[in-house]
């Protein structure tokens, strides 16, 4: 068969499924519905799934970021925070990273405005920008240049503060802000997609600024022992892996421990340890969101057990109907795709319905999610969503469909259909055709009405679980 006949037949079959769900609309509506439910919870999760742990950082190589974690491995202490001296040996003698930076979260009172407010700060190293490649929406981002032993006098912005808090003028650009008593200067924004790859204190940050940690409000002068940095992040040099790098740190920390014996106790078994930074962003959500997208996999597994049953049922109805077409001369695949192109239009018209509604509750879903979730900013639809969606809607039709088509269009119909006939003849009472076994009271208008409604508790019980997984919001 060439192509034309092939798209030929694929119209045909269409047609002919339309006109089959318009003479059942109580059967299609209930259908629809089931089956929207269940896609629809499969590409949201997927949604989330894809922006957390599939797609990399949106930053330039993503891979050669990593964090960076102080352990003593003694007294099984694991991330005890790092000193200003470590930081600098590994940004000077370590050969490992061609940039690295510290990373300080806090909070601080603003004040000077209309009334206070509670915001959101981090204070990093001076290259913390320069390390990610991020670049400012307005204004100049701090660099090495502003180095200073305490804390440099210029900020930069979030977009969202910015906007909250000059309105989103322009000249916001040097001016001031009050920060528990002190004042720093406004040198930049930052784009609104952008957001600190990391843990923080209550959100995201607001206020980015930058220290040297060699002057006041730091010891002077520092010492190693007092790790008062809670954590560092750095960019490795081209070319070198992780496994690589830790190799090389392990290996450094050898020549510290020996170099500095005082600071680095045998018995306490300091270490360093890297982490990529992606893997540390996610943390055990990974395991969590594969869990969910697992649970929610089910539930559309159970609507489509629905379906097919649902299916089985009515196909007592159709007997006649195929048996004629078989006696007529049509083949058995031949029906088999026309009983499957119902099946595929029905799940794709209860995916675009799941995928507008996903669309449109987008934003309170993401309000469910837990606090914890990292880069909810990032979370959007994509092509590979769309792509997902029709994929799940085409497979979905296909699963709950097959069975049935094979059930309706088996080999014994035109036998059914004579014994139907003789029987009719004889004794004028029409009996259950033997091709289907189906129970007949599973084949009542109570049983259409139990599908979705046995979805929807299937639905409500993956809630349920998500709750108990999660419970700081759900």
């Amino acid at each position: 068969m060439d192509a034309s006949g092939w798209l030929e037949n694929v119209g045909n079959d269409c047609r002919y499924a339309a006109r089959r769900l318009r003479q059942s609309p109580g059967f299609a509506a209930a259908a629809i519905l089931t089956l929207a439910l269940g896609i629809g919870a499969n590409v949201a999760v997927f949604t989330v799934v894809q922006a957390v742990l599939l797609s990399p950082l949106p930053y330039p190589h993503p891979e050669r970021l990593v964090r960076i974690y102080d352990d003593l491995r003694g007294s099984n202490s694991r991330d005890v925070g790092i000193s200003a001296p470590e930081l600098w040996d590994l940004r000077d003698r370590s050969d490992v990273f061609e940039n690295i930076s510290a990373i300080y979260p806090s909070d601080g009172n603003l004040t000077g405005g209309e009334k206070p407010e509670r915001i959101e700060l981090l204070a990093t190293s001076t290259n913390y920008f320069t390390m990610l490649g991020a670049r400012p929406e307005l204004g100049r981002v701090y660099t090495v240049n502003d180095e200073q032993p305490g804390f440099v006098e210029g900020v930069v912005l979030s977009d969202a503060f910015w906007r909250r808090t000059f309105g989103g003028d322009p000249k916001a650009l040097g001016k001031q802000i009050r920060v528990d008593g002190d004042l720093y200067t406004v040198l930049g924004v930052m784009p609104p997609e952008f957001r600190h790859p990391g843990r923080s204190l209550a959100g995201d940050v607001d206020v980015w600024t930058a220290a040297g940690f060699s002057g006041p409000p730091w010891p002077v002068p520092a010492q190693r022992s007092l790790r008062m940095i809670p954590g560092a992040m750095g960019r490795l040099r081209p070319g070198l892996t992780i496994a690589q790098a830790q190799a090389r740190l392990d290996a450094f920390t050898v020549q510290l421990s020996s170099q500095y014996s005082n600071d680095y106790p045998a018995p306490a078994r300091w270490g360093l340890r890297l982490v990529s930074l992606q893997e540390d962003l996610v943390g055990n959500m990974r395991t969590e969101l594969f869990v969910l997208l697992g649970a929610v996999g089910c539930v559309l597994l159970i609507a489509c057990v629905n379906l097919a049953n649902l299916l089985l049922a009515r196909s007592a109805g159709r007997q006649r109907e195929i048996a004629v077409r078989r006696a007529l001369g049509a083949g058995r695949a031949r029906l088999i795709v026309q009983l499957l192109a119902e099946n595929v239009l029905l799940s794709l018209i209860s995916g675009g319905l799941a995928l507008c509604a996903v669309v449109f509750m987008k934003t309170w879903v993401l309000s469910l999610a837990p606090p914890e979730l990292p880069r909810v900013s990032e979370i959007a639809f994509s092509p590979g969503v769309l792509l997902f969606a029709f994929a799940v809607s085409i497979l979905t039709g296909l699963v709950f469909g097959l069975m049935p088509a094979l059930q309706t269009a088996g080999p014994n119909q035109i036998v059914s259909l004579r014994e139907a006939a003789a029987d009719r003849e004889q004794a004028n009472v029409r009996k259950t055709p033997r091709a289907c076994w189906w129970p007949p009271k599973l084949r009542s208008p109570l049983f259409c009405s139990l599908v979705p409604v046995s979805s929807c508790e299937a639905f409500g019980a993956f809630l349920k679980c998500a709750r108990a997984s999660t419970p700081t919001r759900w």
